[in-house]
């Protein structure tokens, strides 16, 4: 937990690309055997901050409507926002976006063409990330319902 935490004020302050494994261990009062015996490098403490974020918004079971889902995604966002606005920064994985896009390809129920699904999805993956770098504006109630009706006309579904 120490490590992670370090992780994540160095990565408030600088890039990824210029936190190294020793300024980790400097800050979290570690040696770097013991980063090791954790993580790989800088990104592995990343990317696993990343995957335990996106793990808070998985659908216990499969996913046969889109609206309790969504309304479920919305809100883990809005409660841990600080998390969120971190990973989508310039300073943090470029490749975040993607990631999301295919966590919602993966568990969003499918509907429409293939065209519609991806613009879909990716609407949605968008609208996410605006919604967060915005600073989280609207309620997370207004943005599932729009996200919610997106889903219904592009699919057809009602």
């Amino acid at each position: 937990m120490v490590i992670r935490q370090s992780f994540l004020f160095l990565l408030k302050e600088q890039a990824i690309e210029k936190i190294t494994v020793a300024d980790v261990c400097r800050l979290a009062e570690i040696n770097r055997a013991t980063f090791y015996r954790h993580y790989e490098n800088q990104y592995s403490v990343l990317f696993e901050l990343e995957n335990d974020l996106l793990a808070q918004i998985q659908p216990p079971e499969e996913v046969r409507e889109p609206e309790p889902f969504l309304q479920s995604v919305f809100h883990v966002l809005a409660e841990k926002k600080e998390d969120w606005l971190l990973l989508l920064s310039s300073h943090a994985d470029p490749g975040f976006s993607a990631k999301l896009y295919r966590f919602f390809e993966q568990r969003l129920p499918s509907g429409g063409d293939s065209v519609d699904r991806r613009f879909l999805l990716h609407g949605l993956s968008g609208l996410l990330v605006d919604w967060m770098s915005g600073g989280f504006q609207e309620a997370p109630e207004q943005m599932a319902d729009y996200a919610v009706k997106y889903f219904y006309d592009l699919t057809g579904r009602a």
